[in-house]
């Protein structure tokens, strides 16, 4: 994709920082084209555990992740957008993988960045919950998580205090495209006002915002589980990768949503264990507030 098919707009993270919502509530506007796979990860280079991640997606067929390497078939993702829409893309793994900015510039140095971030200590507590529940990390505490042989794998990533040091993360971007062309999105702004956040956004992007669309339901949020034992046995590689060969992943996920998620509030990190955490981050904030103009100790903690 180069010249005038080149994609207009990257969201890039980071993981588990409201990218699902912002997909969704980006993809109402007319003036806006995603693809139907919500993570392509054509500009990064990371690897999943998931097979059927690598296979080409079906024609309008929605897909939350593939490992894109072809660039056919990543410019087939986009051949239904118009001539007046925007063309985004919105792989969380862009921020991890440090050699995607570098990428992203050479297809586009005009293209604009939405960089989203969490407070730190939140967002690898979240990203542990999630891939507890989808059976990536078997880990029963985030305790023992956090003390587990490291799996950079990105479909099952459980370097979570690494992908919370954003500072030299983003300042890859800082480094490449000016700083005009890049928006940083606080997940805590967002998802206490969605209205207000998406406006900015559309307003960075430079279209109509006079009739806001937009989805308030927040999006990808894990849940506790209703039936421990019964999912454990649900995530044993004997049992679960022969169902991956007979059931699509939206049917296992469908049937993980049956029978073993609850309506009850996730569990959440204790106030000691963040406090502990945040100290440990507490350079890397430093840091990158003085990057992107903004106090984000006021804002975390």
């Amino acid at each position: 994709m180069t010249g005038t098919n080149s994609i207009d707009f990257f969201l890039v993270g980071a993981a588990r920082c409201g990218t699902t919502s912002l997909y969704e509530n980006l993809n109402l506007h007319p003036q806006i084209f995603l693809p139907p796979v919500k993570e392509p990860n054509y500009f990064s280079d990371v690897e999943s555990p998931r097979f059927d991640d690598y296979e080409p997606p079906e024609d309008g067929k929605p897909y939350h992740t593939k490992i894109i390497n072809s660039s056919e078939v990543y410019d087939g993702l986009y051949k239904g957008a118009l001539p007046n829409q925007l063309k985004g893309d919105t792989s969380p793994s862009y921020l991890w993988d440090l050699n995607s900015a570098k990428r992203i510039f050479e297809h586009n140095p005009k293209a604009r960045i939405l960089i989203s971030l969490r407070n730190p200590a939140q967002r690898a507590f979240s990203h542990y919950i999630m891939n507890y529940f989808t059976g990536s990390d078997e880990s029963s505490s985030f305790e023992k998580a956090l003390k587990a042989p490291e799996n950079p794998m990105w479909g099952g990533c459980n370097l979570y205090l690494d992908m919370s040091r954003y500072y030299h993360q983003v300042k890859e971007y800082y480094d490449l495209f000016p700083k005009e062309q890049i928006m940083i999105i606080l997940y805590e702004d967002y998802i206490s006002d969605i209205e207000g956040e998406m406006e900015r956004i559309y307003k960075f992007l430079g279209i109509d915002h006079s009739d806001l669309m937009i989805e308030t339901e927040r999006k990808n949020e894990i849940k506790t589980i209703k039936n421990l034992k019964l999912l454990n046995l649900f995530r044993k590689n004997w049992l679960r990768k022969p169902l991956s060969r007979l059931i699509s992943q939206e049917r296992i996920e469908a049937i993980k949503r049956r029978f073993f998620e609850s309506d009850k509030p996730k569990d959440s990190l204790s106030k000691e264990m963040e406090h502990e955490l945040m100290k440990e981050f507490q350079d890397d904030v430093l840091q990158l507030s003085n990057l992107i103009g903004l106090d984000l100790n006021k804002k975390w903690n």
